[in-house]
């Protein structure tokens, strides 16, 4: 998988919008309740960030972990209803829906058991694997068939360890998991390595969405960093599932 793209530099006077897009799969805009927004005042700048970008409609995915983010269908339920009401409170064009970024661990494994997901759109469940270390992700991925949902690996970009093993991709594909692209790595944000692999994974179209992964204004923001990119220019091209229908 080799890029033959050519890179461009985005012009500074170019308005930069995320219109085609419609829909963040992926942000930690609920604040307080995880490594996110952690005030009112933050999810209120990038709720208007997003009105700015052309957004419609917001997933809230709130961490959900063992050991750091112990948040639970109250927890994520209690902060989607403040953020409602400062939306309406502020006349905001924008929908949001609540559901969570669940961790590769034995806690997501006791969720999926116990019917106790929130999953995106009705269903698609947004995960992630760790950073540092290979997964055993895959019985995970079984599991949350079995209960008739869709399992979406969140920005599988980042993954070093998988950075080598281009078969690895394609078999978590052959068994059904839908992928989910980080913007920023487009960026660099992230780093080259994440950068380059965005970019193969879009040259083997397996890519299903897209999010912003969005944990403050800073990242919304640096979204523009994007104007003239080839490869964002492609996934406007792409019938990407968080289009709204």
């Amino acid at each position: 998988m080799f890029s033959f793209f050519k890179r461009t530099k985005a012009s500074p006077n170019s308005a930069f919008s995320l219109t085609y897009m419609q829909c963040d799969w992926h942000c930690h805009v609920l604040y307080g309740i995880d490594d996110g927004a952690q005030t009112e005042e933050q999810t209120l700048e990038m709720l208007q960030e997003y009105v700015s970008l052309g957004i419609k409609k917001i997933v809230a995915t709130p961490h959900v972990r063992a050991d750091y983010f112990k948040n639970t269908l109250e927890t994520i339920k209690k902060a989607h209803e403040k953020v409602e009401r400062l939306i309406l409170q502020n006349n905001l064009p924008l929908v949001l829906e609540a559901s969570a970024e669940y961790f590769a661990d034995e806690n997501f494994l006791g969720l999926i058991k116990k019917n106790e997901l929130l999953p995106i759109e009705s269903q698609y469940i947004l995960f992630e694997l760790p950073m540092q270390q290979f997964p055993w992700g895959i019985k995970l991925v079984e599991e949350v068939q079995q209960k008739g949902y869709t399992p979406v690996l969140a920005h599988p970009e980042r993954y070093r360890y998988w950075h080598t093993k281009p078969n690895e991709w394609k078999s978590w594909k052959n068994k059904g998991v839908c992928f989910q692209l980080n913007l920023l790595s487009l960026t660099g944000y992230y780093g080259k390595a994440e950068r380059r692999m965005a970019e193969q994974l879009l040259d083997a179209d397996y890519i299903d969405a897209v999010g912003t992964d969005a944990h403050g204004i800073r990242h919304l923001q640096k979204l523009a960093d994007l104007n003239g990119n080839p490869y964002f220019d492609k996934l406007q091209q792409l019938p990407l599932l968080n289009h709204l229908g």
